[in-house]
């Protein structure tokens, strides 16, 4: 299925970029050796890329589901 018509890009170049190491739109399409054109694909490549990554949230080194500091007054 193509994602991006206007530059005649698929679902399988797209998961090709990030299985090498895209991890962005931009990267995606730098990877491709082209540009966006009408925008109408960024957020199912956006998309595309998210759900090939690794949850954030499976690492809790990050500490973001730790409790809130509580500012000094």
């Amino acid at each position: 299925m193509y994602v991006c018509v206007c530059n005649a890009i698929n679902c399988k170049s797209v998961r090709r970029t990030v299985e090498n190491g895209a991890s962005s739109v931009a990267s995606v399409f730098k990877a491709c050796g082209k540009t966006p054109q009408c925008g109408r694909c960024v957020s199912m490549i956006r998309d595309m890329v998210g759900a090939a990554r690794p949850s954030a949230c499976n690492d809790h080194a990050h500490g973001h589901d730790m409790a809130p500091a509580i500012a000094a007054e």
